[in-house]
């Protein structure tokens, strides 16, 4: 059951987040701003679509999500649970921690996440989320972590992770 609702707010805050990044003119790519989330995922870069507004945050009481998706489709996208500003955040670290963060592909279909059910493997490395800048509507920091796909039993790893964004 959790499992059904993990995936349930995650795909929430997938369409939530595409819905406010679309909101602008789709013609004019000049206002997708240096706005981003990049990673390397089993070392090949990776970096959202500069083409249209993409990457977004949303906060929500003490809940931060942030998102950024590429032309394709496949999105990095990360919330934290007791978001109390800059600092270090773990996910995947215990069964309590609701804070997780995902990679979600569209071709091939998958997700690999680092959340409360990978935390009941045990045997892999908890994700970090370093939020190094919070102005109230801008947010910026790094990330790594190992995700985990259930359906296909796969472990990708994610490095060199930065973002920047906006709150929508």
């Amino acid at each position: 059951m959790k499992t059904f609702k993990f995936k349930t707010v995650s795909v929430l805050l997938i369409c939530l987040s595409l819905l406010f990044s679309c909101n602008k003119d789709d013609n004019d790519s000049s206002d997708a701003g240096d706005e981003f989330v990049s990673a390397k995922i089993d070392g090949t870069s990776w970096t959202s679509s500069k083409d249209y507004n993409t990457t977004a945050a949303q906060k929500s009481g003490n809940v931060l999500a942030v998102q950024g998706s590429d032309n394709d489709g496949n999105a990095i996208n990360f919330n934290i649970a007791n978001y109390s500003g800059v600092g270090n955040y773990k996910t995947g670290d215990n069964l309590t921690n609701g804070s997780q963060i995902m990679y979600v592909s569209i071709s091939p279909v998958g997700s690999w996440s680092s959340n409360l059910a990978t935390a009941a493997l045990g045997t892999l490395i908890p994700g970090t989320i370093d939020i190094t800048k919070d102005d109230g509507s801008v947010f910026e920091g790094t990330f790594s972590f190992e995700g985990y796909n259930a359906s296909t039993k796969t472990i990708k790893k994610f490095t060199e992770g930065k973002f920047k964004a906006e709150i929508q």
